[in-house]
């Protein structure tokens, strides 16, 4: 329990941390929030082919089990 806290304690500084910094440069915080999801989408797009390859296999996965559960003795 002790070390969750930490790591919630953590994360949370670290985030006002990021957050205050932007604020300062930026002198609001809706332009602050605006550059953090500027930033927070450029790493969804480096994560995107892992992203579309992980769907193709839920797609593979549901497709076998719709062919295993339909009835067909052949499958």
């Amino acid at each position: 329990m002790r070390l969750l806290a930490t790591i919630i304690v953590v994360l949370a500084v670290g985030f006002l941390g990021v957050i205050g910094y932007y604020w300062m440069r930026d002198g609001s915080l809706q332009s602050a929030g605006r550059e953090m999801d500027q930033n927070l989408a450029g790493i969804d797009r480096t994560t995107q082919p892992l992203q579309d390859s992980l769907g193709q296999v839920g797609e593979s996965v549901k497709e076998s089990v719709d062919n295993a559960t339909d009835g067909d003795d052949r499958t």
